[in-house]
């Protein structure tokens, strides 16, 4: 399999904050990576012939997967001062960063091999390990019989739109909040699909580094993990969890004031860089919906209806943001229910490379008409188009050159982005433009 050739860096985990489904409060433990680092598991020193896995999955992981860096990061000079700005003795400590820096499960549910210094492990995406060990060492079973005895599912799109989530957004107990941005703290861009594959720059050739190999042998087992299906349930997922947190009165106030990690930091930090919008009143700061227009466009994939629905749905959000929290409260709600609709059909659909290329298509076309005026929307762009690019590779649906050129035009809209306040929209015009002439 091929993959992308932009590097992807994320500076949190996705710690697992509750027990998997099916596990057992009581007796549950973590076991640890080094559980599943053994030689004859996911740490063999080549690929087994004979499998349905490389059973290197957990070497792939500790050598270039930064979840396993994401505690060494917690020690940093940089990471400290952030910790100590907001009143905690050091990141190592503080429960804040270790929620999402680790799989920070309660101790009493730890077993003697586990050890937190191990950052983001595979007990933090795919649960712990205690109730379904016994049946994944057998061998014997397919993979839902592991999900029945309380593996995490990450292969369902919607599940694992919640699990990155629960930290590249967070919940009403780990979140990032503008304090901890003014501390320090970097950004959280995410788009499921872009970042549920990780790959690097490599001149002349795409060098793709998922833990795990998608193949015939994956396939039986499991359904398709990339790709446009799970952009566009990674879409409508975000912006669910978004209004969610911001109309949770534990989150999205500070005393007086609203939480400000909700709304565009342009808009009152640089109001010019991207200049008034046409959707924002004056004095009044812009929430950060800057996956507004791709959950409409995965909604015209699967109902034209909803779809207008939706469109109504972010309108009434965007104007109560000037009004009163009952006011904001009663318009997301109503957002709610459309996104969970939308969620529903778009799980039930079965996509094709058709709906991938028209989705990418759609994207270009938009930028062209000046949609992606804002650094976050031009952002989520890219991000897209990069998903959507590289299910285009995967499924060999493009020549060699093409694949090669495409991928091209996605890191150079990478490029664009110069810092984390300013970006060339024409760049990104441009690396749109080109993706999805390759990709007709």
């Amino acid at each position: 399999m091929t993959g992308r050739i932009s590097k992807i860096v994320m500076g949190a985990g996705l710690a697992l904050g509750l027990l998997t489904p099916g596990a057992s409060a009581h007796d549950v433990k973590a076991l640890g990576a080094t559980t599943c680092g053994q030689a004859t598991c996911h740490s063999a020193e080549t690929p087994w012939p004979n499998s349905s896995v490389t059973q290197r999955e957990y070497v792939t992981w500790k050598a270039r997967d930064p979840h396993a860096k994401s505690f060494q990061t917690l020690q940093t000079k940089k990471a400290n001062a952030i910790a100590r700005d907001l009143g905690y003795r050091s990141a190592t400590s503080a429960k804040l960063c270790l929620d999402c820096h680790t799989f920070n499960i309660s101790p009493k549910h730890r077993e003697e091999t586990f050890n937190q210094a191990e950052g983001v492990t595979c007990e933090a995406c795919h649960g712990p390990a205690s109730e379904w060990i016994g049946v994944h060492q057998a061998g014997l079973y397919f993979y839902q019989r592991n999900v029945d005895e309380g593996m995490y599912p990450t292969t369902d799109p919607t599940k694992r739109a919640e699990l990155c989530l629960s930290c590249h957004m967070g919940t009403s107990d780990k979140f990032v909040s503008h304090r901890m941005f003014v501390a320090g703290h970097p950004r959280l861009p995410f788009e499921l699909g872009f970042y549920s594959w990780f790959s690097e720059a490599t001149p002349g050739r795409r060098a793709g580094y998922s833990h795990f190999q998608v193949d015939d042998d994956y396939l039986q087992r499991k359904p398709w993990p990339f790709g446009v299906k799970v952009w566009a349930v990674g879409q409508a997922m975000q912006m669910k969890k978004f209004v969610e947190l911001m109309t949770d009165p534990d989150v999205g106030q500070e005393g007086l004031f609203p939480e400000f990690a909700f709304f565009e930091c342009h808009s009152c930090h640089n109001a010019t860089l991207d200049g008034k919008s046409a959707t924002s009143r004056t004095g009044v700061p812009r929430i950060n919906d800057a996956n507004a227009y791709f959950v409409q466009l995965a909604a015209s994939m699967v109902d034209k209806r909803l779809a207008g629905q939706l469109q109504g749905d972010i309108a009434g959000v965007r104007a109560a943001a000037g009004g009163s929290w009952e006011g904001m409260r009663s318009a997301a709600n109503q957002l709610k229910r459309s996104l969970t609709q939308l969620v529903r059909k778009l799980e039930a659909r079965k996509f094709s490379d058709r709906d991938t290329r028209y989705a990418l298509n759609q994207i270009a076309a938009a930028s062209q008409r000046g949609v992606f005026t804002g650094y976050y929307e031009a952002e989520q762009a890219v991000l897209a188009a990069g998903s959507l690019v590289d299910e285009l590779d995967r499924l060999e649906a493009l020549g060699p050159g093409q694949a090669i050129a495409a991928q091209k035009a996605i890191a150079n809209g990478m490029a664009a982005f110069k810092s984390i306040d300013r970006h060339n929209a024409g760049q990104v015009r441009a690396a749109l433009n080109e993706a999805a002439r390759l990709a007709r």
